[in-house]
């Protein structure tokens, strides 16, 4: 199948592409000439395309898919998803599959307070309030935790020792205050086909991670928190790929951080381990039969290291004119 893939300067794209190269004719866009994932395709199937912020993302998208007959649409940039959900049938109408969540599922998920509140009553669902001028005088126990109540990866997170150091972030909604999580982090890679079928469900301990990448990382049989992802990812609403990520409170409970609805950076090691999801994607897609779930994987520890490829300028250099 004809495949394109967005967010080619991020591990989750590349990681696709490792998947899919050898049996899909695949295709690779990004808003960033530099992105290195442009690189591992011939030119004629790289794009330049918009951010996930702009209103031109989507028309661009479905000029490029109806001038190459792309048949599957495989973005990993979170702000790109819902705005592609919502164009499903624009999609559709040209031929092009577009595997996510609903797009309430999806907006739902990037507003992790709304993702929360949605959950709420599930133990796997830490204490957590939005930070405004009227909860600021509840939240009397520290150290604590604050986040961005929208954002990925590590950007804007703050360990909070006292009162002073609470009053110093925006008290307008925008953050999150939640309990302390000090154990090991968890994310479980999640795949419920189509038709609502959990077929897979691996978890991975985040041993060592930079810029919110794990670069240390090991699959692990824990069938407790393997139920939890799936409970969570089916009540959500989840479709296709996820990652549910979980860190372990004080009292040993595994508590949840954020659901990713998309392919994740560290996809190769669920690959390794025996459950190769952008696989299971295309044969979900063809309508051939998945594994009844969940998959068995093994156990298997991963380490990443830099690698080069190396090409001629003039082929960055065709890129930055465009």
């Amino acid at each position: 199948m004809r495949v394109l893939i967005t967010g080619a300067g991020g591990p989750s794209a590349v990681s696709v592409w490792k998947s899919l190269a050898d049996d899909h004719d695949l295709f690779l866009a990004d808003m960033d000439p530099d992105s290195p994932g442009l690189y591992l395709v011939p030119a004629s199937r790289r794009f330049l395309i918009p951010g996930g912020e702009d209103p031109a993302l989507v028309p661009a998208l479905l000029e490029l898919c109806r001038a190459h007959s792309i048949e599957v649409l495989i973005s990993t940039v979170d702000a790109e998803l819902a705005p592609l959900a919502e164009a499903d049938a624009a999609f559709a109408a040209i031929g092009t599959r577009v595997p996510l969540s609903p797009a309430p599922v999806l907006r739902r998920c990037r507003d992790k307070w709304a993702l929360l509140s949605h959950l709420s009553g599930n133990p796997a669902v830490p204490y957590c309030v939005a930070l405004t001028a009227d909860s600021l005088p509840t939240i009397t126990k520290f150290p604590c935790f604050a986040k961005p109540r929208a954002g990925s990866g590590s950007r804007g997170i703050a360990m909070i020792g006292s009162s002073e150091d609470l009053a110093a972030l925006p008290q307008d909604g925008s953050y999150l205050v939640q309990e302390l999580l000090p154990g090991p982090e968890f994310s479980v890679d999640v795949y419920v086909s189509q038709h609502g079928e959990l077929v897979a469900a691996v978890p991975r301990e985040r041993i060592r991670t930079d810029s919110g990448i794990a670069i240390t990382a090991r699959t692990v049989h824990m069938p407790e928190l393997m139920e939890s992802a799936t409970t969570i990812a089916l009540a959500v609403g989840v479709r296709f790929v996820a990652n549910v990520q979980f860190k372990q409170a004080s009292d040993g409970r595994y508590k949840l951080l954020e659901i990713n609805p998309r392919f994740p950076g560290s996809l190769p090691l669920t690959v390794a381990a025996g459950v190769d999801v952008p696989r299971l994607l295309m044969d979900d897609l063809q309508g051939k039969p998945l594994p009844p779930g969940p998959m068995e994987f093994r156990e298997i520890l991963m380490v990443r290291y830099w690698t080069e490829k190396y090409l001629d300028p003039s082929e960055w250099q065709a890129l930055c004119r465009r």
